[in-house]
């Protein structure tokens, strides 16, 4: 029990190495397992009939490739599954994940409320079959719905909860999907920094979460490319914009519907550029690409983008034309926001044909109705349109009164956009507080993984004795815990030169699963104050030293802990042994005192529950 801190952490040390070595031989051993569908199939002109000859489980790897970009041919192939469901049922997993597929497909065609609606009960399913692991890519499907629907509360709840639940079942298929959700969400907040250090994160680690053993949905990598691009270019770092951009074009998965999108993106970086031959080039691959956009609101999008590039360039007619498909298309769809923005789009159109009256009519109108919607941020641009014609024309008086309704509009739009700061703050800390249940024990995993796993370990201790006798790593194991003895005895050594109080915690994570230390970790400092430390003292316990703490003091620390800790515990009661340091106590005089404690309080649990 009163093992010194060396000891313990090269046993810790070595325990990660193992850990490490595991990870990479399983990587490499079953990477081949994990084989995407090939491109070719992926392009092919027959990918239904050809995919329709792969067994169910092969099907489903089809569809997640291609939900995004060929969204028609994806529906069809889950209808066709759905239907082979009916009359010979898939196992548990194949049908969860069906469902799931199903629910990202939903949200191509606008379907929102269905999407919500399947994604409830396929979160439900989860739950019975004890596939928790699906949980949060269901909770991602039904944010994806909100945020379409303009429920920016629930949208924000819900990625923050598929966010906490992904880190919690280590779905790291998930967390890229949920880093580039809430990207996107801070994006719309203007939280770009935000925004790009989750992005880049989800890039970083992009090729390792292919080879997850149970596939579930994961994004192309050229969408996070691209939005990547749409925040730089946001941020008016267009060079970043198109360097990013050009990635996502180059990209294998950059095909069917995404393509022009990306294209018609470089097109618009280089608008911002004012470089009109590298438009033009862009725009004609636009016109001779031959892919069929099977979705009424993607083709509204790709016309509205279309309308912007052609005025642009000088096609005022083609641009009107775009404008006015796209306002027709989304007005079919009830969606009056993006009516209310490809109008302004059209209202520049109509001055640059000189056809001004009807331009300052359409103004007029989307003026009234951002006011209506409370779309502020729309409303300061619309004003300032009108402001700077009118200004322009010598017309100042007017110019005046649009300015100042431009200001009004910008102070009402910072306003609405610390409110949505706020609750994007509340949505954060309801999921860190909120108690979630502990993972069950994985149904899905099978012998040949088993087999796999004895295989890993038996050629990873061969690995482990080499590596641990390599003087070079052994004497980086060796600094990082001198380091870490010399702040824990400064932090000592400190208290009592400056005769103040310091309380030590000894955590006992023996009941907590080793693959949620990762996340605990951050949870914890997230209790503790600035001066207060953390220190991992073996695999299985914690030491945290309070400064200036009396007691008392760490008793209440203790309780915020224990309230931290319960949702992850899948046994008995994390221990936490206190002791508080005198001026004749070393560390390890100090460490036996919260030992003792430790045992002390075990004792009393045994009594009690005896009596």
């Amino acid at each position: 029990m009163t093992m010194t801190l060396a000891k313990k952490n090269i046993n810790y040390n070595f325990s990660l190495i193992v850990a490490l070595l595991m990870g990479l031989t399983l990587y490499f051993v079953t990477s081949s397992v994990f084989a995407q569908p090939s491109q070719r199939l992926l392009l092919s002109e027959d990918i239904i009939a050809q995919t329709q000859k792969l067994s169910p489980h092969e099907q489903l790897d089809v569809i997640n490739n291609i939900n995004s970009q060929r969204s028609e041919e994806a529906k069809v192939l889950i209808d066709s599954l759905v239907q082979q469901h009916t009359q010979q049922p898939l196992d548990n997993t194949d049908a969860l994940r069906l469902s799931l597929l199903h629910c990202f497909n939903l949200l191509e065609f606008g379907e929102f409320n269905q999407a919500i609606i399947l994604a409830k009960q396929g979160e439900i399913n989860a739950r019975q079959y004890k596939l928790d692991t699906a949980r949060p890519y269901f909770l991602q499907c039904q944010a994806a719905a909100h945020q379409s629907l303009g429920n920016l509360l629930q949208e924000q709840l819900l990625t923050e909860e598929a966010l906490r639940l992904a880190r919690r079942y280590s779905e790291k298929q998930a967390i890229v999907n949920s880093l580039y959700a809430r990207s996107r969400l801070n994006t719309s907040l203007e939280n770009y920094n935000a925004a790009i250090e989750d992005l880049r994160l989800a890039l970083a680690f992009f090729d390792e979460v292919q080879t997850q053993f149970q596939q579930w949905y994961l994004l192309p990598i050229s969408f996070i490319q691209s939005e990547i691009s749409n925040v730089f270019f946001s941020m008016g770092d267009y060079v970043e914009a198109l360097h990013y951009s050009e990635a996502a074009y180059k990209e294998i998965s950059s095909f069917g519907k995404i393509k022009p999108t990306i294209t018609m993106n470089l097109a618009l970086i280089y608008i911002a550029l004012n470089d009109k031959p590298k438009v033009l080039n862009y725009l004609h691959n636009i016109e001779e690409s031959n892919t069929k956009i099977d979705s009424d609101r993607d083709l509204a999008n790709q016309y509205a983008l279309l309308a912007i590039i052609n005025l642009y360039v000088g096609n005022y007619d083609i641009a009107e034309q775009k404008a006015l498909s796209s306002i027709n298309i989304f007005t079919k769809y009830q969606e009056p926001i993006y009516v209310m923005r490809i109008k302004r789009t059209l209202a520049k159109v109509y001055f640059a044909q000189h056809k001004d009256n009807q331009a300052l009519s359409l103004l007029n109108d989307i003026i009234e109705q951002a006011t209506e919607l409370k779309q502020f941020s729309d409303l300061e641009e619309f004003n300032q349109i009108i402001s700077q014609y009118y200004a322009e024309k010598n017309q100042f008086e007017s110019a005046y009164q649009f300015q100042v309704q431009r200001f009004d509009a910008a102070k009402q739009a910072a306003e609405k956009l610390n409110n949505a700061h706020f609750m994007q703050y509340k949505a954060k800390i309801t999921a860190q507080s909120e108690p979630i249940d502990p993972p069950e024990k994985s149904s899905n995993i099978n012998q040949s993984l088993i087999l796999t796993a004895l295989i890993i370990l038996i050629m990873s201790i061969g690995l482990v004795i080499f590596i641990t006798r390599n003087p070079r790593n052994t004497n980086n194991v060796k600094n990082n815990i001198e380091n870490q003895q010399l702040n824990i005895n400064n932090m000592l050594d400190n208290a009592k030169h400056g005769h103040y109080q310091l309380s030590m915690l000894l955590i006992d994570m023996s009941h907590i699963l080793t693959t949620d230390m990762p996340f605990i970790t951050p949870r914890l400092k997230n209790t503790l104050r600035e001066q207060d430390q953390l220190f991992h003292h073996s695999p299985n316990e914690l030491i945290i030293l309070l400064p200036h703490t009396s007691p008392i003091g760490a008793a209440r620390v203790v309780s915020q802990i224990e309230h931290v800790l319960e949702e992850w515990q899948t046994e008995g009661k994390v221990n936490i042994g206190v002791a508080s340091l005198h001026q004749l106590d070393s560390f390890d005089a100090l460490l036996k005192k919260a030992v003792l404690n430790q045992l002390n309080k075990i004792k009393s649990q045994e009594h009690n529950q005896k009596l």
